[in-house]
């Protein structure tokens, strides 16, 4: 260690035995709100300290994290400045103050500081968490910069029950309608079959001035299974938006447009297909409530149209509420949790008088782990319920339908290529309803190769 370093530690000593037994008590207390993860009150202890202990590089550290972690983004930079200057080789400080400069959208700042720590072979959390952080900027980069944005995904799989429904029907139909002997056909056949299936689309970026970045893209997909071509599906979508980013608040207006096309096999004359297309307009805020917790609300307007089943038109409002976490631990886990509750109304009605409509109302859950920076594990959970509004509106007279649908999904994310990630995932699907010929079990594993372009 050069003398000039140990003159640095030696003064930090020394200030750290200078501190009286009030401030050191202001400080116990502040470490222990930002362990409890209460920033904000901890920045309220330590403030009014600033005058007497800045320079302190204990105190500073805290004060920064407080203020990084409450929005205080100018005073929290000042704060890991100086405890560079006292001790430039403090980890946390360098990694707090690359954090502090993403926040106030410093990306030049924050990705070069980002780089050093990259290159000084950090632990894997603290590596996962910078690449992390360096795939955000890129991500920011495209909005803010004329150009475009692409992807392109190509994938083997195997689905176990692609038509979705139970796998003795006609016990099930008896259970419903009390009708005994019914042998199914065409789409209410239980059916397995592997796929391949592709995806490519993208966005072109444009600023417009003011802070807001206008974008417009789409995208095109297509699914292909073995043995069951009735089955093979199309699906697209064109959109077009603007987003805005203001302080710690992003806003993002967008437009689309998404058929999806896919024969079946039911059997009538004149045969009637899943088609459907879906309009929409939607409008999302989000929040970030400090550098690695995000909130959000977002509200959905869909008219979903079936061109050869009128029947199951219905036109929807969605809202859903989001939080995003990230935590600065051992694999810098990421959890994401949604809520949403919808309105769907349809407007034509069966012989019996009833419609389609209905209420839907759900949660999921995302976890990531990561076992190396290049290598994620995943796992998600969700449901839904969902309630009829008519009575009879699902076949079954004088019952209105209840469903709860659940999910679960664990995967593996290798990211093999700077551009270039291998995902690996199985999905577990039940749907539990009062009606017995819409309940069936369902899994699907995927192997799929996703490029950014």
């Amino acid at each position: 260690m050069s003398l000039r370093t140990w003159f640095r530690v030696a003064i930090f000593a020394l200030s750290l035995a200078a501190v009286d037994a009030a401030a050191q008590a202001s400080l116990e207390r502040a470490r222990t709100l930002l362990s409890s993860g209460n920033a904000a009150q901890a920045y309220a202890e330590l403030a009014p300290l600033a005058r007497e202990m800045a320079g302190n590089a204990e105190f500073d550290y805290l004060l920064g994290v407080a203020a990084l972690d409450s929005a205080h983004i100018a005073e929290a930079i000042v704060a890991f400045e100086r405890v560079l200057a006292m001790i430039p080789q403090h980890a946390g400080a360098q990694m707090d103050l690359a954090r502090a400069y993403y926040a106030l959208g410093s990306y030049d700042l924050a990705e070069a500081a980002f780089i050093r720590l990259r290159e000084a072979n950090p632990p894997a959390p603290t590596l996962a968490a910078i690449n992390r952080y360096l795939d955000a900027i890129k991500e920011r980069r495209h909005e803010a910069t004329p150009g475009f944005k692409g992807y392109g995904e190509l994938a083997i799989g195997y689905d176990s029950n692609l038509t979705g429904v139970p796998s003795d029907f006609g016990a099930a139909a008896n259970r419903t309608f009390g009708i005994p002997g019914v042998v199914p056909t065409g789409n209410a056949i239980e059916r397995s079959a592997a796929f391949v299936q592709g995806i490519i689309g993208g966005d072109y970026y444009r600023p417009l001035g003011g802070g807001w970045t206008g974008f417009a893209g789409g995208e095109a997909r297509g699914r292909a299974y073995r043995h069951e071509s009735d089955f093979n599906l199309t699906a697209g979508e064109v959109r077009l938006g603007a987003l805005r980013r203001f302080d710690a608040d992003q806003w993002r207006i967008v437009a689309n447009y998404s058929p999806f096309f896919q024969k079946g096999a039911e059997p009538s004359e004149p045969k009637i297909t899943n088609d459907r297309t879906i309009g929409g307009l939607g409008l999302d805020w989000r929040r970030s409530l400090d550098t690695r917790t995000q909130v959000g609300l977002g509200l959905q307007l869909s008219a979903v149209r079936f061109p050869d089943n009128e029947i199951e038109d219905f036109d929807q409002v969605l809202v859903q509420l989001s939080w995003l976490k990230s935590f600065e631990a051992k694999g810098a886990p990421m959890l994401y949790l949604t809520a949403f509750a919808s309105d769907d109304r349809a407007s034509n009605h069966l012989d019996n008088g009833a419609t389609k409509s209905k209420n839907l109302g759900g949660v999921r859950s995302y976890l990531q782990y990561s076992v190396t920076p290049k290598l994620q594990v995943f796992a998600g959970l969700g449901g839904v319920y969902r309630r009829d509004k008519d009575v009879g509106a699902r076949g079954a007279e004088d019952v209105r339908g209840r469903d709860t649908y659940g999910e679960a999904a664990i995967g593996l994310g290798w990211q093999f290529r700077e551009a270039c990630a291998l995902r690996l995932q199985y999905v577990y699907t039940r749907n539990a309803s009062n009606i017995d010929i819409y309940d069936f079990n369902r899994y699907e594993i995927t192997s799929a190769i996703r490029c950014d372009l």
